[in-house]
């Protein structure tokens, strides 16, 4: 209701306005049969047009744009899967159709797949920036042909499948930062998908979430942290997967917090206030620090949408844990900032 209130505040006054004006009008012409009767008219149309607004706006419904990013190198392979995303839902399939009728861009182009690269091996980053920059350059490729056609009054909104290791999925989502309007998917056992983060006003992602959920358990209790240089932050969102500062190669030279919530996400749940809950946690603490590594055990699309949230600290670096049990920075935010995507 708050946030309605603030979008519609404008609208709002000049209603509240224009009706008094109207209606005190009405009232002194009452002795005056035809000036009452054209100003009674007048009400009900000015009404009709308010009730329209309202109505028209509540049918908001921008092109629906499917986009999955895979590591999955067979092309067969990857086009099932993305075949199965955009038949988990009947507009999204029939946008897509749409889009490959209308445009330049065929189905194949909206799976946007590394071929060259092991990134799950490497600790170059040097790789990792290769391997971010072709998918990104694959996706701004899609955004410049949309943004020429006008397929909806209300624009697009991506609908993204980030099939990728989660570094990846974070540089992603904050190279995209708060540009785009976007809703994201998770698979369930390779199977089933579902929409599980809205952000068709990609601001919420900061928002103080309206849906409670329970906080997520934070170690220590106490985030009432004076800053410093460094700080490693884990984040977890895992029944199996437990915090451990020790697997950081560098966790006794950092400020070690972690925020938790020791449970497997319900896919037919709305994952929102999730994100939302560790966002307002993380984000004050992570700009009482020179740099910042984040270590993530979570879905794709959470590390999506976080990298989203924290897109404008520059020294944040995300980290990868490798098979010999240890988790190494491997992106680093200021890459984005030194060419950003989509402005």
């Amino acid at each position: 209701m708050k946030r309605l209130l603030i979008n519609y505040e404008t609208m709002a006054g000049i209603f509240i306005f224009g009706f008094c004006s109207m209606f005190a009008d009405f009232l002194s012409d009452i002795s005056n049969h035809s000036a009452a009767t054209v100003r009674f008219f007048g009400l009900i149309l000015f009404l009709l047009i308010v009730m329209g607004n309202f109505v028209l706006s509540g049918l908001h419904n921008p092109f629906m744009i499917p986009i999955m990013f895979t590591e999955e190198k067979e092309k067969s392979t990857s086009r099932n899967m993305f075949d199965k995303f955009t038949h988990s839902d009947k507009k999204l399939k029939n946008s897509s159709k749409s889009l490959e009728r209308f445009s330049k861009l065929k189905l194949d182009y909206l799976i946007l797949r590394l071929d060259n690269y092991n990134l799950r091996s490497s600790s170059e980053s040097k790789d990792w920036i290769a391997s971010w920059e072709e998918l990104l350059r694959e996706w701004e490729k899609i955004d410049r042909e949309l943004m020429g056609k006008p397929f909806s009054e209300e624009g697009f909104c991506y609908h993204i499948y980030p099939h990728v290791v989660l570094p990846l999925a974070f540089a992603l989502g904050a190279s995209v930062n708060l540009r785009r309007p976007l809703l994201l998917y998770h698979c369930q056992n390779q199977e089933k998908f579902y929409k599980v983060i809205d952000l068709k006003d990609p601001r919420e992602v900061s928002y103080e979430s309206e849906t409670y959920v329970i906080a997520p358990k934070t170690i220590p209790e106490d985030l009432n942290l004076d800053g410093g240089k460094k700080l490693i932050l884990h984040i977890v969102i895992s029944a199996r997967h437990v915090e451990n500062f020790r697997l950081h190669d560098d966790h006794f030279n950092a400020t070690n917090v972690a925020i938790v919530y020791n449970v497997d996400l319900e896919p037919k749940d709305d994952w929102l206030p999730y994100v939302q809950e560790i966002v307002e946690i993380a984000k004050p603490l992570i700009h009482r620090y020179e740099d910042v590594d984040v270590c993530l055990i979570c879905p794709s699309v959470v590390a999506f949408a976080l990298g989203m949230a924290f897109s404008r600290k520059g020294s944040l670096k995300v980290c990868h844990y490798f098979s010999d049990g240890k988790y190494r920075p491997v992106f680093q935010l200021s890459e984005i900032e030194g060419h950003p995507p989509f402005s």
